[in-house]
């Protein structure tokens, strides 16, 4: 926090005034606000009135109370457009002020007194009820013959997308008015609009439906909220269907089709979706206890409990997992906290960019760790796409705005070709272009962390760095000691799935932190070796130092080295990967050398 000081008795400051951490410094001072930061100024109610507001809001945000009434400090929306003054969705003027109009702050001391603070340093997410909606009129004061009815009846249908909107309109029936009308007169006024479904009127009945329900449409999908969440396919089919009962299935159709045409594509954030928790958001790496209702089509189904007590069984669990290594443990959590990560100026980072294979035979938990992991993101946030239909359109298709892909049972059979083409832009978050059966093709970016599970070491024709630097083989040959029939059901429970919240979204603070996976021995000894195995150069070159190749043209080189593999009964790899690899392992590269008078290609020392 930051102040500066006033002029004696003012509410400003001159050019070049004194700025302190401490209002203590100062006789007359002002808060400088912060670019995040937000104040509502409420000047024309009553004490009493705002006292009753904050009540009823449950309002526990900064509050300064100054002269007139009282500054609210709140937290400012992203790409927030001020307005200063307006009347807000309560029915009375408020004005609203950022840094910008404010620059030289906002008076907090006058003539050595503190003005009265309450919930000092908190600032809450800025209400709806405080939000610009164009055309609310003014009603504070109204009263019997000033047209209270129609205008109370007139602010509902503005503020219908406003959470908790039949409180408000309560709130200035109660208290903004200056007489409140009967109660049976305000019950009138503020009961549910029934949706007419009449014919050729679909394009009416979209338009009130997309009020009622708060419909966005994002990645050509639309999505209602129920209050906790956006849903949307065939979810969002039924609801509609809930609010038309006995219209022909043809109408319901028409309405959607309607809504899809009026509604344009949400943009996704800059800094990606946030992720909803029952209790909070994730967002940019940290965990927000915020009940916020700006659209994210991800809801993780749990609360985030940082305090959440150990559960035995999951840790038990664990320690059979990967054999009681904490590097390796942290990493398997990882791997499933990655799919948290929505921004993709994070996520295309090099180091995020793997695909994660559980290997080993039945009966290691593997399995398991694919269903814990579905069980916590829930079944709107992952799709189920297996490694060998990742390139495939109508597979590939379901990826898209998902937070992860579980795919299991993976074939004894090659990457290769457009399987690996497909995994490589899927790991690097490029954008590609795709399309649902039987439509136009669109441009997205799959943002789908992928996991898959299998039973077999899989080769690769792809033996470069690319591919290299983008798999981690995770080996679980582990199995319990004992066997236990309710195993799946307790390692999953409500008690234990609190745990591994609690587990997960820590270790996707700790990626946000490194920017980059932990790397146990266990993982990276065993994915060297794949890579040995898998590329048969890495074994030829070494029984060999770099002096052996200095001086010698790749073509004499490649010829030894298809000799070596026939002998020994290996595939022989190309010309191209061989020349990789002896660059890549024993830091040498090709270079221009005259030999014997004439000019040749040959190995030699890296230019330092």
């Amino acid at each position: 926090m930051a102040y500066i000081e006033f002029q004696p008795g003012e509410k400003h400051a001159i050019k070049g005034a004194d700025i302190s951490p401490m209002h203590e410094t100062f006789t007359d001072c002002g808060y400088l606000l912060e670019d995040n930061e937000i104040v509502i100024d409420i000047d024309n109610l009553p004490k009493s009135i705002i006292e009753k507001l904050i009540q009823n809001f449950i309002i526990s945000t900064q509050i300064v109370w100054t002269t007139k009434g009282c500054h609210m400090y709140f937290e400012k929306p992203k790409h927030y457009k001020n307005k200063s003054r307006f009347v807000c969705p309560l029915g009375f003027e408020i004005e609203s002020f950022t840094v910008k109009q404010r620059p030289n702050g906002v008076t907090i001391k006058r003539d050595g007194k503190l003005r009265d603070i309450n919930n000092i340093g908190k600032r809450e997410p800025l209400p709806g009820f405080f939000k610009h909606i164009p055309g609310i009129e003014d009603m504070n004061g109204l009263d019997e013959g000033d047209g209270r009815n129609n205008k109370l009846h007139a602010l509902k249908f503005k503020i219908m997308s406003v959470d908790n909107y039949k409180k408000i309109l309560a709130f200035v029936n109660n208290h903004v008015f200056a007489e409140p009308l009967e109660i049976d007169e305000f019950n009138t006024v503020i009961r549910d609009e029934q949706i007419r479904a009449e014919k050729d009127g679909e394009y009416e009945v979209a338009l009130s439906l997309i009020k009622k329900l708060k419909i966005v449409k994002y990645g050509d999908l639309l999505y209602s909220y129920d209050g906790t969440q956006f849903k949307a396919d065939s979810e969002f089919k039924n609801i509609v269907a809930s609010h038309l009962k006995g219209q022909k299935v043809r109408y319901i159709e028409e309405v959607i089709a309607q809504m899809k045409l009026i509604l344009f594509n949400v943009a996704e954030p800059k800094d990606g979706f946030d992720v909803k928790f029952k209790n909070g958001i994730l967002r940019n790496g940290q965990f927000w206890n915020i009940d916020s209702q700006e659209f994210t089509p991800h809801y993780v189904d749990w609360e985030y409990a940082p305090y959440a007590e150990v559960v035995p069984i999951v840790e038990e669990f664990l320690n059979t997992l990967t054999g009681g290594d904490q590097d390796y443990r942290q990493m398997i959590l990882e791997s499933i906290g990655h799919s948290l990560i929505t921004n993709m100026n994070v996520k295309r980072g090099r180091e995020f960019q793997k695909v994660i294979l559980y290997v080993g035979d039945g009966g290691n938990g593997k399995g398991q760790l694919f269903s814990i992991g579905r069980k916590f993101l829930g079944g709107n946030n992952y799709s189920t796409v297996k490694l060998e239909q990742i390139h495939d359109e109508k597979y590939q298709y379901s990826t898209k705005g998902k937070l992860a892909n579980f795919g299991d049972d993976i074939e004894k059979k090659p990457i290769k070709g457009a399987t690996m083409s497909a995994l490589k832009n899927a790991t690097g978050y490029d954008e590609i272009e795709m399309r649902r059966l039987y439509e136009q093709p669109i441009k997205v970016t799959l943002t789908a962390s992928h996991i898959y599970t299998s039973n077999h070491i899989l080769k690769t024709n792809e033996k470069g760095e690319s591919w290299k630097r983008r798999v981690l083989w995770c080996p679980m040959y582990n199995k319990p000691k004992k066997y236990d029939p309710n195993f799946a059901e307790n390692v999953t429970s409500d008690e234990a799935m609190q745990y591994w919240t609690k587990l997960i979204v820590e270790a996707y603070f700790t990626l946000y932190k490194n920017r980059k996976f932990t790397i146990s021995k266990v993982v990276q000894d065993f994915t060297d070796k794949y890579h040995f195995d898998n590329n048969s150069c890495i074994e030829f070159i070494g029984d060999y130092d770099s002096e052996d190749f200095i001086g010698k043209r790749p073509p004499v080189i490649f010829d030894e080295y298809k000799v070596w593999a026939e002998e020994n009964g290996v595939d022989v790899q190309s010309k191209k990967l061989l020349q990789e690899t002896i660059q890549n392992e024993l830091s040498l590269e090709v270079g221009v050398k005259r030999v014997n008078g004439k000019t040749a290609k040959v190995y030699m020392q890296k230019a330092v």
